[in-house]
């Protein structure tokens, strides 16, 4: 799945132990219905932590009528971070890609624990890195591999960032359900192409879908590139 770095593509590492206790002790909870905004672009006074569902980061596409996705955001994972800790304005919009649950905190507080604790300042900044590692593995596989490709890597990615075992010969539910435009919306496809694509993969008796749940046998992950294995 991975052909530069170590973080996997289109998903964000969580967020280390320390940064979920200061959510857990100082964030406030807030429920966001699907389509429903988190941050619009330019803002960089906010924080979140998603507990339940998911976000996404949204890039306009001055080429295409719809946004795409830079990264999914899902349980353990923060939102908005980066803006927040520089101060900096950033032309990405993140919002809820179906009911989402948050814990907001204000960003000074991660500030603060950053100069009082020396060791987790190193620590959270290789996790930075980490994180924009994910970024630049998700643009590198949308830039150089075949649609299909990167189609079932995504599935594969999103298996192993909910930590879902995948035993072989088995039938496997991708855990995250999402319309085939906003699968289209994260590797760079029209929602035609998913179409297409998961009819091959029916027909081939390597997935099912049941409304937006998809089911997938392992084996659709066979041979799959991985350079760090």
């Amino acid at each position: 799945m991975r052909q530069i770095f170590h973080a996997l593509p289109w998903i964000p590492p969580k967020e280390p132990r320390e940064v979920a206790e200061l959510f857990s002790q100082y964030g406030v909870p807030l429920t966001y219905k699907s389509g429903q905004l988190l941050k619009s672009r330019g803002e960089n006074n906010k924080l979140f932590l998603i507990t339940k569902g998911a976000a996404a980061y949204y890039i306009a596409d001055r080429y295409k009528s719809h946004p795409s996705v830079l990264n999914l955001l899902i349980p353990g994972r923060s939102a908005c971070d980066l803006s927040a800790l520089t101060e900096t304005k950033v032309n990405v919009t993140t919002r809820a890609i179906g009911p989402c649950e948050v814990l907001a905190m204000h960003p000074h507080l991660i500030s603060k624990f950053m100069l009082e604790h020396s060791k987790f300042s190193l620590d959270y900044a290789k996790h930075v890195v980490f994180k924009q590692e994910c970024s630049i593995e998700a643009m590198v596989a949308n830039f150089t591999l075949e649609p299909a490709e990167r189609l079932r890597r995504l599935l594969k990615v999103l298996l192993i960032s909910y930590e879902k075992p995948i035993p072989p010969n088995s039938w496997i539910r991708i855990p995250l359900d999402l319309t085939n435009e906003q699968y289209g919306s994260v590797v760079n496809l029209t929602r035609v192409s998913v179409s297409r694509l998961f009819s091959d993969w029916t027909s081939k008796g390597l997935l099912k879908k049941s409304g937006r749940t998809v089911y997938v046998m392992s084996s659709l992950f066979d041979n799959m590139y991985d350079w760090v294995k």
